[in-house]
Formats: C-alpha cells, sequence, structure tokens
C-alpha cells in the first residue's frame, strides 16, 4: 500500500515537471489558422530569439508546415520549391536556413 502511494507520487511529480516543460508557443507558419495536425515537441538545437528559446530547451514545431523536408535528401534540399519554403520560414522565424534545417532535422 505504502509503495503504491510512494509510486503515485513519483509519476505525479513527473508528470507535473513535464508539464511545466511544454512550450507555450509552436513554430508553425504565421498563415495557419487552424491548430497542426503534426506537431513535434523536441529540445532546439538552436537559440530561437522570437520566441525567447534557448539552445536545448522544449520546442514546439509544425512538421506539416514544412512538407517532406525533415527526410529530403540534399539534392531535394536545393530544389527551388525547397529552397523557398525554406527561406520564407527562416525568416519568418529569424533564422538562418542552416539553423531552420538543424533544428527540423536534429
Amino acid at each position: 500500500m505504502l509503495f503504491r502511494v510512494i509510486l503515485g507520487l513519483i509519476v505525479g511529480m513527473l508528470f507535473a515537471i513535464k508539464l511545466q516543460a511544454m512550450p507555450e508557443q509552436c513554430l508553425q507558419s504565421s498563415g495557419r489558422d487552424e491548430a497542426c495536425p503534426h506537431l513535434i515537441y523536441k529540445k532546439s538545437p538552436v537559440d530561437i530569439k522570437k520566441l525567447s528559446v534557448k539552445s536545448g530547451d522544449m520546442i514546439c514545431l509544425c512538421l506539416s508546415d514544412l512538407p517532406d523536408m525533415r527526410g529530403a535528401c540534399e539534392k531535394d534540399l536545393r530544389s527551388p520549391e525547397f529552397q523557398v519554403t525554406l527561406s520564407r520560414f527562416a525568416g519568418d522565424w529569424g533564422l538562418s536556413e542552416p539553423e531552420l534545417l538543424l533544428l527540423i532535422r536534429k
């Protein structure tokens, strides 16, 4: 009985800590007016001044706004369509293109 109470307290504390670490804002398209259908939460490998995120902080990222970029090969990333999308989002979020790629892929 005591074991279950202690285990419950530990799980509750871990859950509370996890909730506190979740980001309040997500990086997503400025034109998005609906909830993002494909969110990921991860530690940011770069600083994102727009959201006051430091490298190592949790960040929410809408992958639906960046179609196929996460698994794209270098040849695909050089295509004009990818370059325009990458450049637009990097500018919107105050990141360089290499920083945005690192954020998406790492």
